[in-house]
């Protein structure tokens, strides 16, 4: 089967959200380089009514798990298909309009970044912290200034769905460590784990060989009740 079919038979399929589906496998794919896949996946998630500020969102979070060049490229092939629409564009030469950060309370970034990362880490935040700080000096105020509070933080999408698209994302990495933490982040932010298996079995279909076994013991340990909110 080719793969824009085994995409569409994997985010259509019965039951689960397939919108989330579809968002889940082009935050991933574009973590990864798959932008063969995100091309298929950017009309999909339009028939599937997933308005342009989520896929932007979703695009722009590549920064946190991917970086900038792959965050780039994604946001490259979003501004294609959004040409590519029927319907006025913008004429040539026009100023967009600034992308406002997040407020919460006139907050700094890293304040705003901490409050994320104690929804997501809860009791053990303050020694995920320290343990980054140990592998480089002011790490992780750089993690909670940039990655949470410039980029988690952002409206557009509610923490539950950016902790399920970190999910697909580091599942396709083949990151077992951070992803146990994210899965309990979706947990703790509100997904079921009848939620995060579903992300999880939507990802085989772009998962080599290691990130299927990366990906397969997540499932084991959600089928268990390893991980817990």
């Amino acid at each position: 089967m080719a793969l824009p079919e085994q995409l569409a038979d994997v985010v259509r399929r019965p039951g689960g959200e397939a919108p989330l589906r579809c968002l889940a496998l082009i935050h991933g794919a574009s973590c990864i380089g798959r932008f063969d896949a995100v091309a298929i996946l950017l009309p999909l998630a339009r028939s599937l009514g997933v308005d342009a500020p989520r896929l932007h969102e979703t695009a722009l979070q590549v920064v946190a798990y991917g970086g900038y060049p792959r965050a780039i490229e994604a946001l490259t092939l979003l501004a294609a298909a959004r040409a590519d629409q029927p319907g006025p564009s913008p004429a040539r030469g026009q100023a967009r309009a600034r992308d406002p950060e997040p407020e919460a309370a006139g907050a700094a970034p890293a304040e705003r970044g901490r409050l994320v990362w104690d929804a997501i880490y809860r009791g053990s935040a303050q020694d995920v912290l320290a343990t980054l700080e140990g592998l480089a000096p002011g790490f992780s105020e750089w993690i909670l200034r940039d990655a949470y509070g410039r980029i988690l933080a952002r409206p557009g999408l509610p923490l539950v769905e950016r902790e399920l698209l970190a999910v697909a994302a580091l599942s396709l990495m083949g990151l077992a460590a951070p992803l146990g933490s994210h899965v309990r982040g979706a947990l703790r932010t509100g997904a079921s784990p009848a939620q995060v298996t579903d992300i999880l079995q939507t990802c085989r279909v772009l998962a080599d060989r290691p990130a299927l076994a990366v990906l397969q013991q997540a499932l084991d340990r959600l089928d268990r009740g390893v991980y817990r909110a």
